[in-house]
């Protein structure tokens, strides 16, 4: 494994492509200063080719001095590539398929015209003085042996400086990944690091892209609550967490950062985390069961093995159902004066609790999930076809 990973973020750019979600050009800057203060030192920052919104804010993020690297997504055209030069991007992310089922059935293009596309493409990016991370999109559903002749025609040495390996319909699972990602190690030149992008249909983006960097990829893209097309994409920090504990592996961003990053995506994007969501969800580092609160008040490594004080949280316990005797002393414990209970008021205690929380009833539960419902049919659900549709009519009358 690598001593340590870059950590590419790329929710300004695929979590914005989430149906449904859009960032003002206000959002994108402050997102991109918060990222950069948390570490990260290159974004995938938009697509300048396909949205001016894109182009305008990459611009204003170098006005505004935004430390972190910019990177723009193009495609390996001219037009494109333009952009992303107007854009002052840093760098290009150039993406084109490679599997068959893209190339041939939606572009009706041959292994050798999407080689020469590549290379082209990226003459076009070296032209304009930006690195080039060349994207095999659809890498995980593509024939190896037309990989390996990718990689020999396009990954010259001093002209590629990241091959990402995208998982574009998240279909590979942690030991495919890595058979992909050893096999095409063996054919890159060391100076070239192979990066990985997950999708997360099957759940398993943060596991692909954690088997990535165990069979030797020196960096990855996640996006912030791992927001993205249609499952989302592997979550920044799922795999940071995992890479600092788990893995001993070095990747230079603050995890006492997360929980802000974390918040400010839920509310600029309308996609709400839930509780339970790892690292940065509410429940993280809450206990009520009263086998485990009594364990974490003789030994926090009981049931704990991720540390809160990594994001900056702080450990909680929840008064409720499943309550026992030992946090009711704990809490009267912490009184001032401190308040003796015996066994027997301590289960009476208990008693209490239990009956105040089932005669709380659910018309909370309720409402909250009335609202969520309402909000989330309402902010994800785009432009009303109907405004197309009369738009279109308006148009066709006057021409």
């Amino acid at each position: 494994m690598p001593a340590a990973v870059e950590v590419i973020d790329c929710t300004l750019r695929d979590g914005e492509q989430t149906p449904g979600v859009w960032f003002t050009v206000e959002e994108k800057v402050e997102l991109a200063k918060l990222l950069a203060e948390a570490g990260i030192g290159l974004l995938d920052a938009g697509f300048p080719g396909a949205s001016g919104a894109d182009l305008e804010a990459m611009q204003e993020m170098r006005r505004s001095g935004v430390t972190a690297r910019i990177g723009a997504t193009a495609r390996p055209l001219r037009a494109d590539i333009a952009a992303a030069a107007k854009a002052q991007a840093h760098e290009v992310f150039m993406f084109f398929p490679t599997s068959d089922l893209r190339l041939r059935e939606t572009l009706g293009m041959s292994r050798d015209q999407a080689i020469r596309t590549m290379r082209t493409g990226m003459d076009e990016a070296l032209g304009e003085g930006m690195g080039v991370n060349l994207v095999f999109e659809d890498a995980t559903r593509a024939d190896p042996e037309h990989l390996v002749r990718l990689v020999d025609q396009t990954c010259a040495p001093g002209t590629v400086t990241r091959l990402v390996l995208a998982d574009s319909v998240g279909c590979a699972h942690p030991d495919g990944m890595r058979r992909l990602v050893r096999t095409l190690a063996e054919r890159l030149d060391n100076g070239i690091a192979i990066c990985t992008h997950a999708h997360n249909d099957y759940g398993l983006a943060t596991a692909n892209t954690l088997a990535a960097v165990d069979a030797g990829a020196r960096a990855i893209t996640c996006t912030v609550n791992g927001i993205g097309e249609r499952a989302g994409n592997a979550d920044l920090a799922e795999c940071l967490a995992a890479l600092t504990h788990l893995y001993g592996v070095r990747h230079g961003v603050r995890g006492e950062a997360l929980p802000e990053l974390a918040g400010f995506v839920e509310r600029a994007s309308g996609i709400h985390m839930s509780a339970t969501k790892p690292v940065t969800g509410y429940n993280v580092y809450r206990h009520e069961s009263g086998v485990h609160v009594d364990s974490m008040l003789k030994d926090t490594r009981s049931y704990e093995m991720l540390p809160p004080g990594w994001t900056g949280q702080d450990r909680g316990y929840v008064l409720g159902k499943h309550s026992g005797t030992s946090l009711v002393r704990h809490i009267l414990g912490q009184t001032d004066p401190p308040r003796a209970v015996d066994d027997d008021l301590a289960r009476a205690l208990v008693d209490v609790v239990k009956q105040a929380v089932e005669s709380g009833g659910k018309a909370g539960h309720e409402r909250a999930y009335s609202a969520k419902q309402a909000f989330t049919e309402d902010a994800l659900a785009g432009v009303s076809p109907e405004l197309l549709i009369a738009e279109y009519d308006r148009l066709a009358s006057t021409s």
